[in-house]
């Protein structure tokens, strides 16, 4: 059999961000293009293939299985190759909610997926610097998180209002990360999603309810501005500039940390502002206009255009399965 008529099994646990943006929506675009795929949830799963037609298994920061080396010598000697996709660090600061399940479980099982796999994919180059460390054999990708412009909740046109209006969308966990811009939005519109006391630490002036994530994309509709403040530190450094994508296509500006990610996707004053003092966000905020918004925009989302298309990204998933 062929290497492009085999199957590419991925493990899909759960429909989160992570898995929805990295392996659920690329993955249903190369099955509309002919790619031979199945999602599976469950290791145990996996028994039933004949692993005769299956050339590699996917998998989202980590396999769940009980002893990594029996699982390799087995992937082994059925000629199946284990992809890793991977966009976080695995050491999370001792403020994350998530914390102590990763420093007593998950923190040990992604390493262990990462030694044993034969090809890694991660949209942070820093991150894959990390890794390399880890395992220096393995095959190493730099895979950008985008977007499918064909679903619906990516093609929202923005609510009228004469008034520019702010929003910010981040996911639980990001409390500090809020707090390095320090600014009084008392008399302006401020949207933010109603987690973790977000609206009330930014003194947003409109609270928005978290949307599934085949949905949230319609809240860009409320905001021109899209805020992306971020901490340095090693954790932060890993993630991705989804919500830089996020903003080019569609149409909102953005004021972000002047920190890796964001630093290397935003030239400043030309694709967004990039802020590292309270001063620079109060400025920052304070000197956007409408007319300065839709400069900035509409020059984001001819880099975004440029730089994240699917089916490029894509490629570079075909090309490192070698399908």
């Amino acid at each position: 059999m062929k290497q492009k008529d085999k199957i590419v099994l991925v493990f899909l646990d759960a429909i989160q961000g992570v898995n929805y943006h990295r392996l659920q929506i690329p993955f249903l675009r190369l099955m509309s293009q002919g790619m031979r795929v199945h999602f599976f949830t469950d290791f145990d799963d996996i028994k039933e293939f004949n692993m005769e037609v299956v050339s590699h298994i996917v998998v989202s920061r980590r396999c769940t299985v009980t002893n990594y080396k029996a699982f390799k010598e087995w992937l082994t000697a059925n000629d199946v190759k284990l992809v890793l996709d991977n966009d976080d660090y695995w050491e999370l600061p001792k403020h994350n909610p998530a914390y102590e399940t990763y420093r007593d479980v998950i923190s040990k099982e992604i390493i262990s997926t990462i030694k044993i796999a034969d090809v890694i994919w991660t949209p942070s180059r820093y991150l894959a610097k990390r890794m390399s460390i880890i395992n220096p054999r393995v095959d190493i990708h730099v895979v950008n998180n985008t977007l499918d412009m064909d679903q619906e909740q990516w093609q929202q046109r923005k609510k009228p209002s004469k008034e520019v209006r702010f929003g910010y969308l981040g996911a639980i966990g990001h409390s500090r990360d809020i707090k390095e811009i320090r600014y009084n939005f008392a008399g302006k519109q401020l949207y933010a999603s109603d987690l973790m006391n977000y609206p009330r630490i930014l003194g947003a002036s409109h609270a928005m309810s978290p949307l599934p994530v085949d949905q949230y994309g319609k809240l860009y509709e409320h905001f021109d501005v899209s805020l992306v403040p971020l901490q340095g530190g090693t954790f932060n450094k890993c993630k991705s500039d989804l919500k830089i994508v996020e903003a080019g296509y569609t149409r909102t500006s953005v004021i972000c940390s002047n920190v890796t990610p964001y630093r290397e996707a935003i030239e400043d004053g030309v694709t967004g502002l990039l802020c590292s003092t309270p001063r620079d966000w109060k400025n920052a905020v304070e000197s956007m206009t409408k007319e300065k918004h839709r400069e900035l925009a509409g020059n984001l989302g001819k880099f975004v255009k440029n730089n994240y298309d699917l089916d490029a990204i894509n490629k570079i998933r075909t090309d490192s399965l070698c399908l």
